[in-house]
C-alpha cells in the first residue's frame, strides 16, 4: 500500500478522482487547483531564475505573492517562501563567482579558486532541485516550507504588521 495519505476534497463532488500529497505530507482540504498551481508556479519560478542569474524568477514568485496575498493565505505563503529563498541566494551565487574570479586573478590563490568553483556550480544546481521539489509538493497542496526560511515567513505573515 502506498504511503500517500488520501483527501477527499470538493473535487469528489463533481466527479473528479480526490488528489493526495506526495510522500504523506498532509493536504490542506479547503485549496482550489488555481491555489494549488499558482503556489507551485511560484515555486517553480526558480526555473527562470536558473535562466536568468535569478532576476526573473525572483519577479514572477514577487507578482503571485502580489496578486494572491490579500486572497489566498496559502499562496501568498508558498510565493513570499519563494521569494525570499531566491533573494538569499543570488548574491551567495555572485559572491561564490566573485571570489573565484578574484581568486584566478592571484596566482597563488588558484587552488583556493578550483576548490569554489564546486560550490559556484553545486549552488545553483541545489537551488534548482529545492525549488522544483517544492513546486512539486505544492502542485498536490501540501504545506512547504523551505528549511530556515519557511519559519521566517510564516513568522513575518503572522506579525501584527503584515507584509
Amino acid at each position: 500500500m502506498s504511503n500517500q495519505t488520501e483527501i477527499v476534497t470538493h473535487d469528489e463532488a463533481r466527479g473528479e478522482e480526490p488528489v493526495s500529497a506526495p510522500s504523506g505530507r498532509k493536504r490542506a482540504e479547503h485549496l482550489s487547483n488555481e491555489e494549488m498551481d499558482m503556489a507551485a508556479l511560484a515555486h517553480a519560478s526558480v526555473l527562470l531564475g536558473f535562466i536568468t542569474s535569478g532576476l526573473a524568477g525572483i519577479v514572477v514568485a514577487l507578482l503571485i505573492w502580489l496578486s494572491y496575498k490579500d486572497r489566498s493565505d496559502y499562496v501568498a505563503t508558498q510565493s513570499l517562501q519563494a521569494v525570499v529563498f531566491q533573494l538569499l541566494l543570488v548574491p551567495l551565487t555572485i559572491a561564490g563567482g566573485l571570489a573565484i574570479v578574484l581568486s584566478a586573478l592571484t596566482i597563488c590563490l588558484i587552488p583556493l579558486a578550483l576548490l569554489l568553483i564546486p560550490l559556484l556550480i553545486g549552488l545553483p544546481l541545489a537551488e534548482l532541485v529545492y525549488g522544483c521539489y517544492a513546486a512539486y509538493q505544492t502542485y498536490y497542496g501540501a504545506d512547504f516550507d523551505y528549511w530556515i526560511v519557511g519559519q521566517f515567513v510564516r513568522d513575518q505573515l503572522r506579525s501584527p504588521s503584515k507584509v
